[in-house]
Order: C-alpha cells, then sequence, then structure tokens
C-alpha cells in the first residue's frame, strides 16, 4: 500500500506537469465513458433489471397464431378457454386499452384507461395504496360500476383527498364508485389513470374479435418449455371447441415488453464501443508523445535500480488516474444524458422513464474506467519502458525509439481510421434508410392537416343514431370555420399504430383450405378521401346518402383487391366483417393504398364502411386547412365544447407529429449512430493531426536540412501530408473489407437500401480523405514555415 501511495502521487504530480495533455486526455475519455454509462444505464432499465412485478420470471403472454398472422391478440372466448385450464397456469389475466372522459369536476378530461379482469392487478402483486381492487363479480357484463384510479389522478384532480374512496364520479358520462387508488408506479404496456373492471361477456366480445392482451402466472415448478409444449399439444382441442384453426404459444412478458429494442441497443453498444475503443487509440497517442519526453528519465531510474515492472507499474497508475478523472467527469455527463433522453420524445424505448444512473451503473462506469485504462495504457508504458537510451550517452537509441513510438502511432490511427469508417458507413446506411422512408409513397397528404381524439361512449349517447349525429354536427361546424378546406371523420388514423382487424365474408370468393381472408376496418365519414387525399380509383367515394336505413356499401383499398379479388371487378360483389358489421355490404369504390401500420411496412387490405351506417364512439377528426394548423387548436375545442359542452378533447396533433411519430424509433437510431460517426470522426481526425504534429516536431532538423539543401516548401508539404494519406488510405482499406461484413448485421434495420450501398460506400471514404486531408495539412503548413538556420543550430 506504501508503493502504491507512492505511484500515486508521483503519478499525479506527473499529470499536472502536463495539464493540456491530461486535459485533451480526460474530456476524450469522459466522453467516450460517459455514453457508454448512459447506454448501460438504457439496458439496465429495459433488458437486466426484472420487471416490477410479483415473481416476474413466472409472467407470460398467451398470444394468438393465426393462419395470416404469426402473433395476434387474444379473443375473449380464447382467454376464457385458458382461463379454465388450471394444468398450466395458476393464474390468467386480461385486459385492453380503454379510454374514460372525466366530467362534473371541473374542465372535462379525456384519461388513459384499461378494462381488466379481476385477476390481473393481483397476479401482477399490485396493491392499492387505498381502497381495493374490484371482484370477479365486478368483472360481469352487468356488473357494478367501480372503478380504481392512478395516484396521479388522485392527487391532481382530488387532492390526494382519502376520502374519494367509496365516492361516486361521472366516466363517460355514467356513475362509477371510486374503490381504490394505485401506486404511481404502477403501468402494464403503458401508464393509465382508470381501471375499469372487463364487463364482458360472449355477446359483446364474440370469438371473431381479437383485441385482449392476455397473460398469465406459470404453475410453480412448471419450466417454460413445457408449457410450450403444453400449448402446443392442448391448442387443436381449443381451436376444436372454438370452431377456428387458431393455435396459441406463450412468450415470457419481459419479452413481450422489450420487444425488439435488444436489437436496437445493440446497435447502439457496438456503435458506442467502436467510440470508446477510437478515444482509447487517441489517449494513447497522447501518452506516447508525452512519453518521448520522457526517455531520459526512464533511462536513469533504469540505471539507479528500477525494474521494467516498476517503470510498467507506474506508467499504469498514471494512465488508470486519468481514466478515473474521465470517468468521474463521464459519469456527470451520464447524469445529463440520462435526463436528456428521458426528456426525448417517445422512441419506441419501454420502460424509458426506469432509466437512472444506479449503484449498478456506477460500477459499470468504475469498471469501464479501470479497464480503459488498462487499454490505451499498457501500450505506452511498455514501449515507454523499453528504451535503450544510454544516460551517459545521451542519444544512444534515440532514433530506433522514436521509429518504434511512430510506427505504434502509426497503427493507432490506422485502427482510428477502419473504426470511423465504419461507423460513418453504418450511419450512412441508416440515414438513406431514413431518407428512403420518408420519400416512401404514403398514400395520402399529411401537410397542412390537424387532428384531435374523441370518445362519446354508448353510455353517454345511448342510440348509435346519436353517436352519428353528434360527429356529423360537429363536422358541419368545424367545416364552417374560416379558412377549413375540408373536415371527416375516421376510426382509426393513419401511422398512429392503432388497428382494428378480424376475418371477412366475401361473396363468391371462399376462404381456401389452410386461408384466412383478413382484412383491416375503417370507419369514415364521406369527406374522409378527399381530406385526407387518399385518391379513388376505381367507382365512387361515400356521399351523405351513405346513411342508416341506405343500402349499405363499403370501400376496399388497391391491396383487398391484389390479395383477395385479383383479375376481377370487385364493385358490386358484396363484403361481411362479420365480428363487427354483422351484414353484407355492397363494394362501390376502390381507393389507393396507404402505409397505415408505417411508413416501411407494406399497405394491407383495408375495408371502409361509411360512419353514419355503422357508428362507433371513439373517432379521430381530421382538419385540413393552409397555414399552420395548429392554429386552429383551440378553435377546435370551442367547437366541440359548442355541440356537448361535457365532451372531453384529448390528444390535439398534426399529421406531421403524427408522421414524426411513427419514425421516431428508426430516426433516433439513425441520429445516435450518426451523432457517434461525427465524434469518431473527429477523434479520428485528431488522432491523425497528432501524429504528423509529433513526426513534424521529432523531424524538425531533418526537415531544415533538406530546405537547406534546396527542397521546396511544396516538396516538404508533400512529404508531411503524403504520410498522413498514406496512414488514411491504409486504414480506409481495412475498414472497406471490415465493412462487407459488418454492414450484413444492419440488414433489419435498413430500408429501400443495402448493405453494399454504392453511395454510400463512396461517399463515407471521400468524407474520411477529406477530414485527413485537412488533418494533414495543418502540421504540414507549419514544416513548411521551419526556418532551416534555425532548426540546424537547434539541438
Amino acid at each position: 500500500m506504501k508503493t502504491l501511495g507512492m505511484d500515486l502521487r508521483f503519478g499525479i504530480r506527473m499529470l499536472l506537469r502536463t495539464p493540456a495533455i491530461t486535459l485533451v486526455a480526460i474530456v476524450t475519455l469522459a466522453v467516450g465513458i460517459g455514453g457508454n454509462t448512459v447506454l448501460f444505464s438504457i439496458v439496465d432499465a429495459v433488458l437486466l433489471r426484472p420487471l416490477a412485478y410479483h415473481d416476474p420470471d413466472r409472467l407470460v403472454m398467451l398470444r394468438d397464431k393465426q393462419p395470416a398472422v404469426p402473433s395476434a391478440p387474444t379473443s375473449y372466448p380464447e382467454y376464457l378457454a385458458w382461463k379454465a385450464d388450471t394444468g398450466l397456469f395458476e393464474q390468467v389475466a386480461a385486459m385492453f386499452g380503454a379510454s374514460g372522459s372525466l366530467t362534473g369536476q371541473g374542465e372535462p378530461e379525456s384519461l388513459r384507461a384499461m378494462r381488466a379482469s379481476a385477476s390481473l392487478l393481483p397476479m401482477l402483486g399490485v396493491a392499492p395504496i387505498l381502497g381495493r381492487t374490484h371482484a370477479e363479480a365486478e368483472d360481469d357484463r352487468g356488473g357494478e360500476r367501480v372503478v380504481t384510479i392512478s395516484e396521479g389522478l388522485w392527487r391532481r384532480r382530488f387532492g390526494a383527498d382519502p376520502a374519494v374512496i367509496g365516492k361516486a364520479v361521472t366516466l363517460n358520462g355514467e356513475p362509477w364508485t371510486v374503490i381504490g387508488v394505485l401506486p404511481r408506479s404502477f403501468s402494464f404496456g403503458r401508464p393509465v389513470d382508470l381501471v375499469f373492471p372487463l364487463r364482458l361477456d360472449t355477446e359483446n366480445a364474440q370469438q371473431g374479435l381479437h383485441f385482449l392482451s392476455v397473460t398469465g402466472r406459470l404453475r410453480p415448478g412448471l419450466p417454460f418449455e413445457q408449457v410450450q409444449r403444453g400449448m402446443e399439444a392442448k391448442s387443436p382441442g381449443v381451436a376444436t371447441d372454438l370452431k377456428t384453426d387458431h393455435a396459441w404459444y406463450v412468450v415470457s412478458l419481459k419479452e413481450w415488453t422489450v420487444g425488439d429494442t435488444s436489437r436496437t441497443l445493440a446497435l447502439l453498444g457496438a456503435a458506442l464501443g467502436f467510440v470508446l475503443l477510437i478515444a482509447c487509440a487517441n489517449v494513447a497517442g497522447l501518452l506516447l508523445a508525452r512519453a518521448a519526453a520522457r526517455r531520459q528519465e526512464v533511462a536513469i531510474r533504469r540505471a539507479i535500480g528500477a525494474s521494467r515492472a516498476d517503470l510498467v507499474r507506474q506508467f499504469l497508475t498514471e494512465s488508470v488516474l486519468l481514466a478515473v478523472a474521465g470517468g468521474l467527469l463521464g459519469c456527470l455527463l451520464a447524469v445529463w444524458g440520462v435526463d436528456l433522453f428521458k426528456r426525448l420524445p417517445e422512441a419506441g424505448i419501454p420502460r424509458a422513464q426506469e432509466v437512472s444512473i444506479g449503484a449498478s451503473v456506477l460500477l459499470f462506469s468504475l469498471a469501464l474506467s479501470l479497464v480503459t485504462g488498462l487499454l490505451f495504457g499498457l501500450a505506452p508504458a511498455l514501449e515507454t519502458t523499453a528504451s535503450t537510451i544510454d544516460p551517459l550517452k545521451g542519444a544512444t537509441g534515440l532514433a530506433g525509439d522514436t521509429r518504434r513510438v511512430q510506427r505504434m502511432r502509426g497503427v493507432l490511427v490506422v485502427g482510428q481510421v477502419s473504426l470511423s469508417l465504419l461507423l460513418l458507413v453504418g450511419a450512412g446506411l441508416l440515414t438513406r434508410s431514413l431518407v428512403g422512408v420518408l420519400g416512401s409513397e404514403r398514400g395520402f397528404d399529411v401537410s397542412n392537416v390537424m387532428t384531435m381524439e374523441l370518445n362519446l361512449p354508448a353510455s353517454i349517447v345511448k342510440e348509435p343514431a346519436g353517436q352519428a349525429r353528434f360527429y356529423s354536427d360537429l363536422l358541419d361546424r368545424l367545416r364552417g370555420l374560416p379558412g377549413v378546406e375540408a373536415a371527416a371523420t375516421c376510426s382509426h388514423l393513419p401511422l398512429s399504430g392503432s388497428n382494428t382487424n378480424g376475418d371477412v365474408l366475401i361473396e363468391g370468393r371462399p376462404a381456401a383450405q389452410g386461408e384466412t381472408l383478413l382484412s383491416e376496418l375503417r370507419r369514415v365519414s364521406e369527406d374522409y378521401f378527399t381530406t385526407m387525399r387518399i385518391p379513388v380509383v376505381r367507382g365512387r367515394a361515400f356521399t351523405s346518402r351513405d346513411a342508416a336505413g341506405a343500402p349499405a356499401v363499403a370501400i376496399v383499398n388497391q391491396a383487398f383487391v391484389d390479395r383477395y379479388l385479383a383479375g376481377q371487378d370487385p364493385i358490386g360483389r358484396r363484403v361481411d366483417a362479420q365480428w363487427d358489421t354483422h351484414g353484407w355490404q355492397e363494394i362501390v369504390g376502390v381507393v389507393g393504398n396507404i402505409r397505415h401500420d408505417g411508413l416501411d411496412q407494406p399497405p394491407l387490405p383495408e375495408l371502409y364502411v361509411p360512419f353514419r351506417q355503422v357508428p362507433m364512439e371513439s373517432m379521430v377528426a381530421v382538419v385540413r386547412a393552409p397555414g399552420d394548423p395548429t392554429a386552429l387548436g383551440a378553435l377546435l375545442r370551442r367547437e366541440v365544447y359548442a355541440v356537448r359542452p361535457d365532451q372531453p378533447v384529448r390528444s390535439l396533433r398534426t399529421m406531421d407529429e403524427v408522421l414524426s411519430g411513427s419514425i421516431a424509433p428508426r430516426r433516433l437510431t439513425a441520429s445516435m449512430v450518426g451523432g457517434f460517426a461525427w465524434m469518431a470522426l473527429f477523434l479520428a481526425s485528431i488522432g491523425i493531426y497528432g501524429l504528423l504534429a509529433f513526426w513534424v516536431s521529432e523531424r524538425r532538423r531533418e526537415i531544415g536540412l533538406r530546405m537547406a539543401l534546396g527542397a521546396r516548401p511544396r516538396q516538404v508539404l508533400g512529404l508531411v501530408v503524403s504520410r498522413g494519406l498514406l496512414l488514411t488510405g491504409v486504414g480506409l482499406g481495412i475498414g472497406l473489407v471490415a465493412s462487407a461484413g459488418l454492414t450484413r448485421l444492419l440488414k433489419g434495420f435498413l430500408y429501400g437500401v443495402g448493405p453494399a450501398d454504392p453511395i454510400t460506400l463512396l461517399a463515407t471514404p471521400l468524407l474520411l480523405g477529406v477530414v485527413a486531408l485537412f488533418a494533414s495539412w495543418l502540421p504540414a503548413r507549419r514544416a513548411m514555415r521551419i526556418d532551416p538556420a534555425v532548426a540546424l543550430r537547434s539541438d
């Protein structure tokens, strides 16, 4: 310990003797370590940390496997069938997303809600902080109207009053009794303000309607693989009882929650790892340059008895000190980075709000700092302590040592250039994919469109005709607003992630063996296609005459025709979305395809029905107006309150915002990898500059002699620049060869471009070459200005 203390004190003194190099090294390492610390904090929260439920490893999701859809929600009859099977599951619970309109207490507010079976919260181990959760009898369709509220809503709207338990509140126009308050930390897929009982039966939730998220707790001691095999064995019997051809399987709740986020985090981790390696190479180069001035010191210490092991230990101590200082600064940067990450718009990263700098993250940062210190410090330590200088003869062996240092720094620069090129190629491919997605054919126009979500439950307006009348009256008012070009309503906003689908019947087109005629269902008003500028390819659009009592009609998209009616005239054919519309509709038109599920997803078969004939409680109003559509926000609210003063409005967004949200995960990945690539490019340019600056400094006398013998400044410029470009060229060659293999790992992230995209593979080396040329020109310019007389007189 005494020796370690001496090494630490001596190391601190030596680092303080070269403050510029020390500061640059610390900041460089802080960027690399801080970035990796932020990423590890995300990985820890998303992938490593167990879900905040009781015994989460035994929780699974039950998924429906249909012939045309490999993973789908479950129907209510299917949920009941698996709930009755106690051989595999200790408990089974179901839920689905809903909404709740709170009125009668201040301004109407639309709240996030879920309907859940009574078994869900106890199965998850979630206990209310006040009151109780609902009982199984309250899950019946005609059960008591009870509701559990979130702690946030309790504090925001009820002043954290404990007397709220047992109090009736008006939700969706009906009195509901508050029976409990859930902790703020509770969420299941998304945060919620209200938890209603399920209130379903086989009449209002038939077999064809798949909308339930069903989760189960495995029986104690039953392995996951055995449950999976049991599901496969029992699926045919369940399918026979339910008269369906579906199968079922299970996936762990954590896997279902995380999804494919692990792929994105792995990509970002690899990119940040490259940045850290480049930073280490840069700092190693700085230490090699710094060590050049200590050759005499090392020789003297060797002469008075210090062993090489003692010297290596001393140099590694200095490296670790640098790394720890960089790690401490990196942790401070990571705190800021985590806060910035949590403030970003929703980007598809689950459990994002759980990200924090905890003990495990700090231990990771410490371990990374120590490993980093050894990584960039070992080579300079070994090289410096191998000096052959004789302290009594001064310069003996100096040239050999200089050449070794230059070769080692050259290798580091080649590695930096290669890694930088890999990052640049990856960033280029992801950026071109993002541009390709944004430029893909959407099928509709997002510009100048404002949207707002509305929910008018049947409990408020009992009759479907009343729902249709509310939205019709609202549209009449919206169309009368100054500057509004068109207004319409739809049940599912494109790119919103909202869907309703199921089996359909097509007259004269029976399903083949093993085939499922599956279609999305959209309810829209008559001006929807005009408002969204979706072209009518054949036939006609809906009109105001397509109302209740008129012949039932429908419109399909081109994908529907191509898949189910290829080569046939769809106009006049009849279809029936039996699980929803319950009757035949005549196809009167065909519209163009739209990218509903995402700009990078293919169009799906879609069936449109007029809202006036098949009303729905939850709709989205879309308004097109020239100029900035956000200016309409207050006017839209005013018109809604004019029709119904107790009707809340939620989620006022422009279609540009909806589009931006749909590509947020892809944009986040491209922007982060792009940022890492620019960081790597900067570090690589610093490495090239530092190498050549050191080379010019070491060869000052040689350059002066060349100029004294007649060398022109242009020749000196070429001498220095050619050395930098030679190393850059070698690095580019290695990087291009490596990119041929590594970029194939990006295949799942790419859209419209391949891993061997020629534009990217030509542009990125050119960019790196230009930066390297500039980095080489700066020390070359200094070499051109060397005065031969001064250089030759210097020792």
